[in-house]
């Protein structure tokens, strides 16, 4: 029987390009730059991260990640880390503690698994892009 629903997915997410990560966090998480944040935190050794270094890393501006941080403040996952000394950097923290930050790193582990077998790349430290035979 046939509903009229069309397979898209080889067209990718909702018409989005695969090739592109960002795309596939503003499906999965309603923002291009959610999952980058997550990751971030969710891998940082000592759970901090700023914003700025996040971003040259990224080759984005750092105020892309501010609607992200404002959600994760606001729902106490991170907080502000106060000035130390004459570092003018604002740094934050996760919270929450490991009961939910261990799972919210397993989930960007798969989630970037699950991509790169999906589209046949994988990701370096910076976050580019590059094909891999599959």
């Amino acid at each position: 029987m046939d509903y009229g629903f069309v397979n898209h997915y080889s067209e990718g997410v909702r018409g989005a390009d695969l090739d592109d990560i960002r795309a596939v966090s503003a499906c999965m998480f309603g923002n291009r730059y959610r999952l980058e944040v997550l990751e971030a935190f969710a891998s940082a050794p000592d759970g901090q991260v700023n914003l700025g270094r996040l971003a040259v890393r990224q080759g984005v501006q750092s105020a892309v990640y501010y609607p992200v941080v404002r959600d994760l403040l606001a729902l106490r996952m991170v907080t502000r880390v106060t000035e130390v000394g004459r570092d003018r950097r604002r740094w934050y923290r996760r919270a929450g503690g490991d009961a939910l930050w261990e799972p919210l790193g397993r989930l960007v582990d798969g989630l970037r698994g699950h991509y790169d077998r999906i589209t046949g790349t994988d990701m370096n430290d910076v976050g580019e892009q590059k094909r891999v035979r599959t």
